[in-house]
């Protein structure tokens, strides 16, 4: 139950994969966003536990994502929700017993996805924090912001009946490698978004002290 993104941008000749999800549960990060060298994916609703790596696995071997995630919701996916990205497709699935309301969205390169939203304007507001704002920022800061527009168009629908929220963002560029702070998680937070944003920045801070310091 949440809401998440996955993206696709062109990176020194190859793709770098991004993801990052909310929700008002704890540790949305051991289960819903996936990342890898090979895509990105997210998995929400009343999922196979093993479907985000299950998809990153198939994608390493060369199968298209939109394949694989036809077979989860072929499988018995009418309660989850599976979306994401590869180097060659997109794929989207939520599932008619997802909890509303639920939806997604699919763009060049992003997908987006929630259940148990408050309205489908979060996703739109998801999309679109992506697309329109910090375009020269990192691609983990436009994670982040749009994780916010979305929180600010509504998130999820649970906000006012559940204490304790979670999120969590991650970047992968092929044969690059990335920085530590650019995979973390917020496990358990009453401002999951804020917090997330704020742990990257001190995550940043902390890491560069560092590197000048240590080398």
């Amino acid at each position: 139950m949440t809401y998440s993104i996955c993206v696709r941008e062109r990176a020194d000749g190859g793709h770098r994969f991004g993801v990052a999800a909310a929700t008002r549960l704890p540790a949305v990060g051991s289960v819903c966003p996936h990342v890898s060298d090979h895509g990105a994916v997210a998995v929400a609703g009343v999922a196979d536990p093993d479907a985000g790596a299950r998809c990153l696995s198939a994608l390493a071997a060369g199968r298209r994502l939109d394949e694989t995630v036809a077979d989860l919701a072929a499988a018995g996916g009418e309660g989850s929700q599976f979306h994401g990205v590869g180097t060659e497709s997109t794929a989207t699935h939520t599932g008619t017993d997802c909890p509303a309301v639920a939806g997604h969205r699919t763009n060049e390169g992003t997908t987006v996805g929630g259940t148990s939203l408050t309205d489908e304007s979060v996703l739109d507001a998801m999309a679109q924090g992506y697309r329109e704002n910090e375009r020269d920022a990192s691609l983990v800061r436009r994670l982040l912001t749009a994780l916010g527009a979305g929180e600010r168009s509504g998130g999820d629908r649970r906000v006012d009946d559940l204490p304790v929220g979670s999120a969590a963002v991650a970047v992968s560029t092929p044969g690059a490698g990335e920085p530590l702070y650019h995979d973390l998680r917020v496990d358990a937070s009453d401002s999951p978004v804020a917090d997330l944003r704020e742990t990257y920045r001190q995550a940043k801070r902390g890491y560069e002290a560092a590197v000048e310091r240590y080398g």
